[in-house]
């Protein structure tokens, strides 16, 4: 590998301030400094600017984080956190993520919506994901085994009555997005939101 190769693979490296492991830049949780009086803030898009300090987009990372002082020591500045706090915020960004992808993929013709429209997918083999409300029923079962057969994968995100209102409906139990790219960042923002879930 060319030194500039070594510099761009060393750059999507980072470590977690709570469980002080390295891992790739996309597996962690940035936060940033904001506000007046500054604060720390989740930044799930790495977009803010300035300096930045990761957990990994568990709970146990950044309640470790919080308890052991590692946002002090990054940050350089004494400050009251609280990890409930904070992930319940990096939560909200993720659910946020996945739901602007979702409707981006509705405007792009990319994402079918309701059972026929997924059945469709299913029979052209075109579902790299298959999302289903979490009191969906009927032949859920059928369809998730139909997208893993094809190699597709499943997500049970949100209720029926909540996937509708996101596109005009009053309920939508099942939905498959069509493009893999936007697949798998839905994917990874839905992964991320439960496993900053508090931990009992």
């Amino acid at each position: 590998m060319t030194r500039a190769g070594q510099n761009v693979a060393a750059s999507a490296i980072r470590t977690c301030i709570g469980c002080r492991q390295t891992d790739s830049r996309d597996a962690l949780l940035r936060f940033v400094l904001a506000g007046d009086p500054p604060q720390v803030v989740p930044d799930v898009r790495r977009r803010a600017r300035g300096r930045g300090a990761s957990t990994h987009a568990c709970y146990r990372c950044l309640e470790r984080a919080v308890a052991g002082g590692g946002f002090q020591r990054a940050f350089k500045r004494k400050m009251q956190l609280s990890a409930p706090d904070l992930a319940r915020w990096a939560r909200d960004q993720y659910r946020r993520r996945a739901e602007g992808l979702l409707q981006a993929c509705a405007r792009s013709g990319q994402l079918a919506l309701g059972t026929d429209a997924v059945r469709e997918a299913i029979s052209r083999e075109r579902l790299p994901l298959l999302i289903v409300a979490e009191d969906a029923a009927g032949r859920r079962g059928e369809l998730m085994d139909a997208a893993s057969r094809l190699g597709g994968r499943c997500l049970v995100f949100g209720d029926k009555r909540y996937l509708g209102a996101l596109f005009g409906r009053q309920e939508l139990g099942v939905m498959g997005v069509l493009d893999g790219g936007i697949a798998g960042e839905v994917r990874e923002a839905a992964e991320h939101e439960r496993e900053l879930a508090e931990e009992a």
